[in-house]
């Protein structure tokens, strides 16, 4: 059995692909803890999918002939973990089922399956439970290759059982004894007490660093409003009757991201943070560009780079400076919302400036 074991959070439609999920089950049997959607006919599925996707160390979705019941919010509820996964940067492995005609396919699911394709890297695609196991050591030891989770189920030695269960009285009985022990052997021999100490913090520091991995947060990462980043962007500037398309650098501060998200209706699509960022980078590229070639008359078109701005967002969503909030018409359009911790932390900066 493996020394470390991962908490796996399984994305699915309820009552479909049985045979897959029970292939599922046997290959991790002594790899890792699985947790499965529920029902979306239950009151508290969502919640429950929710909290099992904050506390797993990877997301294993399975796309099968089935969008799943449709909820309130008007997805289901394997689609709704798949953007709450997404949501929280954790790392996904993704199992799509073939479908050669789409006549029987529902247009919920076709639509999903569009989605995830085109957000996705790599997707594994099988025709029957049978192509299940071979799958999943790619994908699983890819997904544990690539993305360096800290944390998981670490299997205990003997000594740290024992320790374990030990009452506090025990404990400081040992350490008394332990304590004894050294300073005896210390006026009898330097070089055997020099060996115990260092056995003993390498035990410490084998202790310590499994506890700060089960105590690691590798989601929450504090942003300071007054650190500054670098974004690429493109414009076209107009110079003598020439368009020239322009690429450069901009110095943003995460002050002014934070502004510029204040000033966005209560709730925004990926595209509505995109062209948000376009309006605070045009002036400072105008100014850029002009300053560098004097006879450009105009600058039109900014817009930031698409890595930059998936990155951007991704770094707003580990900060907990955005939230996924509602959907709207279309099943794939995701709408994001601030939250209040960022709107206190802008009014916390106010605060301390009006001081």
């Amino acid at each position: 059995m493996p020394h470390r074991r991962y908490h796996i959070h399984v994305i699915c439609a309820d009552n479909d692909q049985l045979l897959v999920l029970d292939s599922v089950a046997i290959f991790f049997q002594a790899r890792a803890f699985l947790t499965y959607d529920v029902s979306s006919k239950l009151p508290r599925a969502s919640l429950y999918g929710r909290q099992c996707i904050d506390s797993c160390d990877y997301a294993l979705m399975i796309i099968g002939d089935s969008y799943g019941a449709v909820q309130k919010t008007g997805v289901s509820q394997m689609h709704l973990s798949y953007l709450n996964a997404k949501a929280k940067l954790k790392p996904l492995l993704i199992l799509v089922k073939n479908h050669y005609q789409e006549t029987g396919v529902s247009r919920q699911l076709q639509e999903l399956i569009k989605l995830v394709s085109r957000q996705e890297n790599q997707i594994y695609y099988y025709d029957t439970e049978d192509d299940i196991e071979a799958l999943l050591v790619q994908a699983y030891y890819s997904a544990v290759a690539s993305h360096k989770v800290r944390g998981g189920w670490v299997r205990a030695t003997e000594e740290m059982i024992k320790f374990s269960r030990q009452t506090v009285a025990e404990r400081l009985a040992d350490l008394l004894s332990k304590n004894k022990n050294t300073n005896t052997n210390t006026n009898t021999n330097t070089n055997t007490n020099t060996n115990t100490n260092t056995n003993t913090n390498t035990d410490t520091k084998k202790e310590r660093s499994v506890d700060e991995g089960f105590a690691a947060d590798n989601v929450s990462k504090p942003i300071v409003l007054t650190q500054t980043f670098d974004v690429q962007y493109s414009a076209q500037a107009y110079e003598g009757g020439n368009l020239k398309d322009v690429t450069r650098e901009v110095i943003l501060s995460w002050q002014e991201v934070l502004i510029t998200l204040m000033k966005i209706p209560s709730t925004f699509s990926s595209y509505g943070l995109q062209n948000a960022v376009n309006r605070l980078i045009a002036p400072k590229a105008e100014l850029d560009i002009k300053t560098d070639m004097p006879n450009v008359h105009a600058v039109s078109r900014c817009q930031i780079s698409q890595d930059d701005l998936n990155n951007l967002q991704r770094q707003l969503v580990s900060a907990n400076w955005i939230q996924l909030t509602t959907y709207g018409a279309r099943l794939s359009q995701e709408l994001w919302k601030l939250t209040f911790y960022a709107r206190g932390l802008l009014e916390a900066e106010n605060a301390q400036t009006d001081e």
